[in-house]
């Protein structure tokens, strides 16, 4: 057996001792980690629903409520590089709402960068990025209390920006004088 030979075999039998070494420590560190960090055998569930809790919804104030309660985006709709946006909104005061704005802004609330990209940045924009700012403003006829309405705004799409949820919108309206 040549020189050369002996130190190809040696490599290779080198090579398998640490492989088989590793492959002893791997099992060796899952067993230590097994050992302390034990599975938990017993699961038990709190039904958060079992009682009633305190209810979110807005507090009662005297007068009109006016607050947002849809939002929905068509893309491509009426047409390619438009899309609209549909906002609904409920007077849920006990008077009547009158000259009822609501600013839509439905870039408001996104995130940029590819989320199924491991290595990409993902940032959600600030409320005062010019993006987020970016809106327009829509009427709605007066409302009577508990009624509901559903006005629509058309945009340009922004190509590779998504669209928002329009959340915390601005809604401006009065309330009706009692006569």
């Amino acid at each position: 057996m040549t020189p050369i030979r002996r130190l190809i075999i040696l490599f290779w039998v080198f090579i398998g001792a640490m492989l088989i070494w590793q492959f002893y420590k791997y099992n060796q560190g899952i067993d230590q980690d097994t050992i302390a960090h034990p599975q938990q055998e017993h699961y038990f569930f709190n039904s958060t629903n079992a009682t009633p809790g305190p209810s979110t919804a807005a507090p009662a104030r005297d007068g009109a409520n006016v607050q947002q309660i849809g939002y929905t985006v068509a893309a491509n709709s009426p047409g390619p590089g438009s899309f609209t946006a549909r906002v609904t909104v409920r007077n849920i005061g006990n008077a009547k709402a009158t000259a009822i704005q609501v600013m839509v802004r439905p870039y408001r609330g996104i995130t940029l960068g590819d989320q199924d990209n491991g290595h990409a940045v993902i940032e959600s924009i600030s409320d005062n990025d010019p993006l987020a700012q970016f809106g327009q403003w829509i009427s709605f006829s007066d409302l009577d209390p508990g009624a509901t309405e559903t006005e629509t705004v058309v945009f340009i799409t922004r190509t590779g920006v998504p669209f928002g949820t329009n959340p915390t919108p601005q809604i401006t309206f009065q309330t009706e004088k009692a006569k």
